[in-house]
């Protein structure tokens, strides 16, 4: 049966690039439960799609996600331990999943990230951000402690005092400083930010599928794994790349003196 989206558009290009757009602006594209069931079918139709190249992530008006849903919250207020725990273990099934997807993940912040928000854009691999954008681990502002893997990919993006930081004061910070901080890849002005986000995924759409999921699961891994383990994970990954079509035919490439299939510096898209 067709997931039928409720709080997020979702789409595939003929490029192979999906795009995920939260679009319930008017509350702040809040983690509803439409929003969850929305992000689970999504990486349930991405996740070893061999038609998806590139996955990115937006959010409509003036928030990307303001995060968890206090409404929600306060219904819930009579809630069990057990619920909660239940709740967040249901969204780690699609969120560490999301944060491993088999293709590069581009998130484009052209407004608030707070708290859960900040938490999806956290798990994408690059981060692209107006001015407009501002980032905030807002979750000590009502007496709860950082979710959504917050705890654990914040801290390898910006240092551990860093991340202390942004968790204990719950302070934002603007666009400027999460780029010093490591948090934002690139900066670019509202009204040119989703064709920045377009350009780059279109050049990466060119890589090999194969040698990017295997390299990122690979170095998501690394601050776990021993030098040993990085190791094994790089002859295992590297004995299987080279018996991919893809690495067969830009040897082949080379060899011939023809274009290559994918080169950086010379692509203009």
């Amino acid at each position: 049966m067709t997931h039928q989206y409720k709080s997020a558009r979702f789409d595939i290009d003929g490029d192979g690039i999906a795009r995920f757009t939260m679009c319930k602006p008017e509350i702040l594209n809040p983690l509803t439960d439409d929003l969850r069931d929305d992000f689970e079918a999504m990486v349930n139709t991405v996740e070893g799609n061999p038609d998806v190249k590139v996955l990115i992530l937006a959010g409509e008006g003036r928030a990307f996600s303001a995060g968890g849903n206090v409404k929600g919250m306060a219904e819930r207020k009579d809630a069990q331990a057990a619920q909660a725990r239940t709740r967040l273990y249901d969204a780690h099934n699609w969120l560490q999943r999301l944060y491993n997807i088999d293709c590069p993940v581009i998130a484009a912040v052209d407004g608030l990230a707070y708290g859960g928000g900040f938490a999806f854009a956290l798990v994408a691999d690059f981060i692209f951000a107006s001015e407009k954008a501002r980032f905030c681990s807002v979750f000590g502002r009502i007496g709860l402690m950082p979710d959504l893997g917050v705890l654990y990919t914040l801290p390898r993006v910006v240092g551990m005092a860093a991340a202390k930081d942004l968790m204990f004061t719950c302070r934002s910070i603007d666009v400027e400083e999460a780029k010093a901080l490591g948090i934002v890849h690139q900066i670019h002005r509202s009204e040119t930010l989703m064709g920045a986000v377009d350009d780059f995924a279109a050049r990466l759409a060119h890589s090999s599928k194969d040698a990017i999921a295997i390299t990122k699961r690979t170095v998501n891994g690394a601050f776990e794994s021993t030098y040993g383990d990085v190791v094994d994970a790089e002859a295992n990954g590297q004995a299987v790349m080279f018996t991919t079509p893809f690495h067969k035919e830009a040897v082949r490439r080379f060899m011939a003196k023809e274009p290559s299939l994918y080169d950086w510096d010379r692509m203009t898209k």
